[in-house]
C-alpha cells in the first residue's frame, strides 16, 4: 500500500506539472496549482524513504608530538628530528549513539603517524623518514556497553592483555618513559655495538615489555565489581588473552594493577604472563613495579624463559599555576631476551610539565642503557637525550 501510495503520489505531483505546462496558464491557476503541490509534498507523498534524523554524535581528535633527540652509541653521535614513538602522531573519529536508556553503541577509528618515527632511527644507519606511510591503523572497532552487563569490542584494538605493565603507572610520564618497561620506544632501533664498532643488535632485540598489543580481535570486558574487572579476546592465529584490572582509592592512597596471560596454542613461545602495580599517595609520592615471563619450554629446548623486571618512582605537584610537574626514575632489567646470559638494563630519568590551558605537554627524558652478552667483552653504553612537546586537540 506504501509503494502504491508513493506512485500515485508520484505520478499525481509529475501530472499536475505535466497539466501545467500544457495548460494556457494564468496567475489564479499557476497559484492554485502551486498549493496542491505544495499540499502533496507536506502530506509526505512524493518523497522517497529516508531514515530518521541521526542521533549519533560524531567527535573529532588527535595530537601532535615531536621531539628532538641527541643519541650517542659509544663510537658516534647524532642530533635528530623525529615523532615520539610512545605517543605518536594520531587522528580519532567517533561516533556514539544509544540503542536504549542502558545500551551504548560507539563507532571508533583512529589513524597513526610515525613520520621519523624514534622507534626506527640509528645513529649507524640513514635516517627513515615516514617509515610507516602516511597513516597506520591504530583503532577500527565497534564498542557495545551495557553497565550492568559489561563491555564488547569488535575489531581492531586493544587485546585483554595490552596495557598490562602500564596499569601500574600512576607518575603521568608516560609520555617521556613509556607506561612500563618499553623506554626503548624512544630508541628501539639504536644499534649496541663493541668498542671495535661490531654490531651485537638492535636495543629491541634485547628487551622485551611482555605486554599484550593492538590487533584484530572480539573481546570481552565484565562490569567493574569493587574495583575489579575481568577482560578476555581472542585474535586472529587462535591468540587467547585474559587479564583482570583493578583500581581502587585507601584514604587518599590510589592504587592500580593489573595481571595478564596470553596463549597461542600454535605458537608456543609468545605464551606470556605479565603483572604490573602502583599506587599514588596524597602527596604526589607514586611507585611502580612489573615484571613479566615468556614460556619458550616447548618451542626451545636449552632456552631459558626470558623475564623482565621494572621499578619506578615518581614525584608530581603543582609548582606553579601552569600545570602539574611530574618527575620520575625508572630501572629496567632484562635476561636472556635474544639468547641465555643476555643481560639488559636501561636507567631512565623523565620530566614533564603540563600547560593545562593548551593540553600541551612539554618533557624531557635521558636514558642509559647498557648490554652484557657471553663471551662478548667491551659492549659500549647508548645515552640518549630527548626534549619534546606534545599538542592534543
Amino acid at each position: 500500500m506504501k509503494l502504491r501510495g508513493f506512485l500515485l503520489s508520484s505520478t499525481a505531483i509529475a501530472a499536475a506539472a505535466i497539466i501545467s505546462i500544457g495548460a494556457p496558464s494564468s496567475a489564479a491557476s499557476l497559484g492554485s496549482l502551486e498549493k496542491r503541490v505544495k499540499a502533496l509534498e507536506k502530506s509526505g507523498a512524493g518523497k522517497p524513504v529516508s531514515r530518521a534524523k541521526s542521533t549519533i554524535k560524531f567527535k573529532i581528535s588527535g595530537q601532535i608530538n615531536r621531539a628532538v633527540q641527541r643519541v650517542d652509541n659509544g663510537l658516534n653521535s647524532e642530533i635528530r628530528h623525529v615523532t615520539n614513538t610512545n605517543s605518536q602522531n594520531k587522528l580519532s573519529f567517533s561516533g556514539t549513539g544509544y540503542l536504549s536508556d542502558n545500551i551504548k553503541v560507539q563507532a571508533r577509528a583512529e589513524l597513526g603517524n610515525d613520520d621519523s618515527g624514534s622507534d626506527s632511527q640509528s645513529v649507524t644507519s640513514t635516517d627513515v623518514g615516514n617509515n610507516t606511510g602516511f597513516a597506520t591503523t591504530r583503532y577500527m572497532e565497534l564498542i557495545i556497553t551495557r553497565k550492568s552487563m559489561g563491555t564488547l569490542y569488535l575489531g581492531h584494538g586493544e587485546d585483554a592483555t595490552d596495557g598490562t605493565i602500564a596499569s601500574g603507572d600512576l607518575s603521568g610520564t608516560s609520555i617521556a618513559m613509556s607506561g612500563g618497561a618499553d623506554e626503548d620506544l624512544h630508541f628501539g632501533r639504536e644499534q649496541f655495538v663493541n668498542s671495535v664498532g661490531t654490531v651485537q643488535g638492535t636495543v629491541d632485540t634485547f628487551n622485551n615489555e611482555m605486554d599484550g598489543t593492538r590487533q584484530d580481535r572480539i573481546r570481552y570486558d565484565t562490569p567493574s565489581l569493587g574495583g575489579l574487572k575481568i577482560s578476555v579476546s581472542h585474535g586472529n592465529d587462535d591468540t587467547i588473552n585474559y587479564g583482570l584490572r583493578y583500581g581502587g582509592n585507601f584514604n587518599g592512597v590510589k592504587v592500580s594493577a593489573a595481571i595478564g596471560t596470553a596463549k597461542n596454542d600454535g605458537n608456543s613461545d609468545i605464551d606470556t604472563t605479565s603483572a604490573s602495580i602502583g599506587a599514588l599517595l596524597p602527596m604526589g609520592l607514586n611507585f611502580q613495579f612489573a615484571t613479566g615471563e615468556r614460556n619458550l619450554t616447548s618451542a626451545a629446548a636449552g632456552r631459558n624463559n626470558p623475564t623482565m623486571n621494572y621499578y619506578r618512582a615518581g614525584y608530581r605537584f603543582k609548582g606553579s599555576e601552569i600545570g602539574e610537574t611530574r618527575l620520575a626514575v625508572s630501572l629496567h632489567d632484562a635476561e636472556d631476551n635474544l639468547a641465555n646470559g643476555d643481560e639488559f638494563q636501561s636507567l631512565n630519568f623523565a620530566v614533564v610539565q603540563v600547560i593545562a590551558s593548551l593540553g600541551t605537554e612539554l618533557y624531557a627524558a635521558y636514558s642509559n642503557v647498557n648490554l652484557t652478552r657471553t663471551a662478548v667483552t667491551d659492549i659500549q653504553d647508548i645515552d640518549v637525550i630527548t626534549m619534546g612537546f606534545r599538542l592534543n586537540f
